[in-house]
């Protein structure tokens, strides 16, 4: 047997005995991936907060070497601390104006839950009596409760285990995020480093046709990603300040903190601030139907305006797709990865479809041209 030949069936046998295995360790497999990917998370996170803090430090950069006539290094540690300083402090101020207002408005609603449950039992008798049913006792449901919020604190007591092992998940919690943001800073004040260092390997490794795609892939994600998160970041503050102020002034209840849950919801494409509405209905019902219509077609109004002004003003058409792909790419991202899927849907999918969409019109081109020399 000829070595070319003898060398084809060795690696066909390998390939094969390998391709078995995986096949019959792939739990394993993809057990070990698993450990692998949740050591790397707070490597994840860092990224993901550099990726997020990058275009405000490329401005304060850019502010401080050129208006402020500093060193190139001094201008880039000043960058990095400001941008750290102001997003701690953001938070740090959005903790302060939200937390005493939720916790306000848990207690009043702890406090009247009572009085929503008799005037709910109220309603439905109401309902029913117009129907000729049966009236609705609520009474045995009423007094559970009652006795519920009488025996919290036993309850709590009852909870202590569980209550140190959330803290415990809390305190690894706080640990991986300190790492996330400790890298993070390596990350942002290092990335042009980084960079060149991974082009240099790509080269190295890589045909000219395999580094040519990457580099293009790499600034499609760019774009893609910076574009959906400052967008959808400052889609999502504007929303929830929007409806805070349209509940304030309709004299609402809960306006902070059903704003807030639309505000956060606002982040999942399409179908979040639904979600965040679906809560505010709920807990406006409690206190008076009226108010949950009020709050539901205030609710629609904003979405209008959200969708056809806000968004693509802030958003920009760059992330737009067709909404056939939108619907798609939730649906199985969140499918996939849950939640977290569903926030990365949207940059995910336009990335492969605007990969697609130059791939095609390059190969039409080229099908073009070669029709014109034949």
């Amino acid at each position: 047997m000829e070595k070319k030949t003898l060398k084809t069936y060795l690696l066909l046998i390998s390939f094969t005995i390998g391709l078995v295995l995986v096949v019959v360790h792939f739990e394993t497999i993809l057990g070990g991936i698993g450990v692998f990917l949740r050591l790397l998370t707070p490597l994840f996170v860092g990224i993901i907060i550099a990726f997020v803090l990058n275009r405000p430090y490329e401005w304060l950069n850019r502010l401080y070497r050129e208006k402020c006539r500093l060193k190139p290094r001094t201008a880039q540690i000043l960058a990095v601390v400001t941008v750290y300083l102001l997003a701690f402090g953001a938070i740090i101020l959005l903790i302060c104006m939200v937390v005493p207002e939720l916790i306000r408005n848990l207690q009043l609603f702890a406090a009247s839950v009572n009085q929503y449950l008799l005037e709910a039992q109220a309603m439905l008798n109401g309902f029913t009596e117009t129907f000729g049913l049966p009236p609705v006792d609520l009474s045995d449901f009423i007094n559970t409760v009652s006795q519920y919020l009488g025996t919290l604190s036993s309850f709590i007591n009852e909870m202590i285990p569980q209550i140190v092992e959330v803290t415990g998940g809390f305190i690894s919690g706080v640990v991986t995020a300190f790492i996330s943001i400790i890298l993070s800073v390596y990350l942002l004040s290092g990335k042009d480093r980084l960079l060149m260092q991974l082009r240099r390997t790509l080269k190295v490794y890589l045909p000219n046709r395999a580094h040519a795609f990457f580099g293009r892939l790499y600034r499609i994600v760019a774009q893609v990603f910076g574009d959906y998160v400052a967008g959808q970041c400052k889609e999502a503050v504007i929303l929830g300040v929007l409806c805070f102020i349209g509940m304030s002034l309709l004299r609402l209840d809960y306006a902070a903190l059903i704003s807030t849950v639309i505000a956060v919801t606002a982040l999942i494409p399409m179908l979040g601030a639904y979600i965040g509405g679906a809560v505010g209905v709920v807990l406006l019902l409690f206190i008076s139907p009226v108010k949950a219509l009020i709050f539901l077609v205030f609710l629609i109004v904003l979405q209008q305006v959200e969708g056809n002004v806000i968004y693509p003003k802030v958003v920009g058409r760059k992330i737009g797709l067709p909404g056939l792909w939108v619907l798609l790419g939730i649906t199985v991202g969140g499918g996939l990865f849950g939640i977290w899927g569903m926030l990365l849907a949207v940059p995910v999918t336009s990335v492969i479809y605007q990969v697609l969409k130059k791939d095609v019109k390059k190969r039409e081109e080229e099908n073009i041209q070669q029709d014109a020399e034949a």
